[in-house]
């Protein structure tokens, strides 16, 4: 049984995965070490950068992961139905 809902759930990833809404972004040879360093920051953490759409001060994470957006113009941008 345990098998079969892992196996459900990673249908449903994959599902997901390719859905229209989802952001996917190329990375350089090289910039993942670098970009790896922000990756588990907080979005309160090392507010050093602005929002590329609205000027919104945004962390380290948001401008490395949120293609350089505040949560909220990248949930608009990318998201379905927000």
């Amino acid at each position: 049984m345990e098998k079969e809902k892992n196996t459900k759930k990673e249908n449903l990833e994959e599902e997901n995965f390719w859905e229209e809404s989802g952001f996917v972004e190329k990375i350089k040879p090289g910039e993942m070490e670098e970009k790896m360093k922000t990756f588990h920051k907080g979005h309160n953490e090392d507010m050093n950068f602005k929002c590329r759409k609205c000027g919104k001060k945004i962390s380290a994470h948001n401008k490395d992961w949120h293609d350089g957006m505040c949560d909220n113009c990248f949930n608009k941008e990318h998201s379905k139905g927000v």
